[in-house]
């Protein structure tokens, strides 16, 4: 006898691993391979969008990276990836633990990690603890050099944020690493939310040295969009089990909304529906056993809330560009022309219109 919810072990593992080429995901990937060709070594992409919409294995996709941070066979190591975490006390970010965690990463033979015979790490913490900051950025920049380095990618660096000091110190710590990159001459990729694009906005020398990038989600703005997303929804329905004659494409604006667009958010909460199947031994996906599994509301509202900030900062730099080179002071405020109406429409709802006389609806 087989037993019931066998399958969505499998399955869990299957959605985990598995790299969905949708239409978003491959036009970003293009655009990360094409912009990283165009800067010169310290000058910066950025790359931000909502969380888990997949920035992170977009970028090792166009960097080509199949295994994070290991050396090839004469020690050279084209692309370092470090992720930006804000693990000191309080939650802070702390600019000396993220350079161990890059010496770690560039595997350095000094600073990269305990030796063999230190088990428990205590003689290579005594170290790093009576090692200056600027000995180990030091090194790292020796490294980064040695190493052969030509792409230095920063996961999460809206982190940044939690150093001491707020957004002032966090633009430092920014033009620091702009620094490091162009005197090791590697180019620099920082990933992370919406959040990134305004702490680089306090630093102007910034902005002339990076080309921002949109992971966006996906908007039911136009038919092609809503294709694309149905191509996520039929990859995940492959692996998944469902009564007879239904799909998720069946659920097309319950998984929409409730994802808020993002195929990394989708994953997660068919994954999350799957732990929930698998805990109480049901066997079929069904639609209230995704809502039940789904974010709390008010946990949605905040992700979306981010969301559409992001999105309207970066409409507002589009939207800046456009204005008048110069005004003049005398110049009476006057209300701006043909502002576009917000629309109400809902996702996966037919716009109305009247039909022509005699002409069918």
């Amino acid at each position: 006898m087989v037993k019931k919810g066998g399958w969505i072990p499998k399955a869990i593992d299957a959605i985990r691993d598995r790299k969905i080429e949708h239409k978003r995901y491959v036009h970003v990937r293009k655009r990360i391979l094409s912009g990283v060709r165009a800067i010169w070594p310290g000058e910066l992409i950025v790359l931000v969008g909502p969380s888990r919409v997949g920035k992170s294995r977009c970028i090792s996709d166009a960097l080509s990276v199949s295994r994070v941070n290991v050396p090839d066979a004469e020690g050279t190591m084209r692309v370092v990836m470090v992720e930006a975490e804000n693990s000191s006390k309080g939650g802070e970010f702390s600019t000396k633990a993220f350079m161990v965690a890059c010496l770690k990463a560039i595997h350095h033979p000094i600073y990269g990690g305990p030796a063999d015979d230190d088990l428990w790490g205590s003689k290579f913490d005594q170290l790093l603890h009576k090692t200056s900051e600027a000995t180990l950025r030091d090194a790292f920049e020796r490294a980064l050099k040695l190493r052969q380095v030509e792409y230095l990618v920063i996961d999460e660096a809206h982190h940044v944020q939690y150093v001491a000091g707020g957004d002032n110190t966090a633009t430092r710590v920014l033009d620091s690493w702009k620094c490091l990159a162009s005197k090791a001459k590697v180019k620099l990729v920082l990933s992370g939310s919406y959040k990134l694009l305004s702490l680089l906005g306090l630093a102007p020398h910034l902005i002339g040295r990076q080309q921002p990038l949109n992971f966006g989600r996906y908007k039911a703005t136009s038919r092609t969009e809503v294709e694309s997303w149905e191509q996520v929804l039929r990859e995940f329905n492959e692996l998944l089990h469902l009564k007879e004659g239904e799909s998720l494409s069946t659920w097309n604006r319950p998984l929409f909304e409730g994802s808020l667009g993002c195929v990394g958010l989708l994953s997660q909460w068919i994954r999350a529906c799957l732990a929930s199947m698998l805990a109480d031994e049901a066997d079929t996906v069904t639609l209230e056993r995704l809502q039940a599994t789904r974010l709390p509301s008010l946990q949605e509202r905040d992700l979306l809330a981010e969301i559409l900030i992001g999105e309207e900062d970066l409409k507002r730099a589009h939207e800046q560009v456009s204005l008048p080179a110069q005004s003049s002071a005398s110049d009476s405020p006057t209300k701006p022309t043909g502002e576009k109406k917000t629309s109400t429409r809902k996702p996966f709802q037919r716009k109305s219109r009247r039909s022509a006389a005699g002409g069918r609806a």
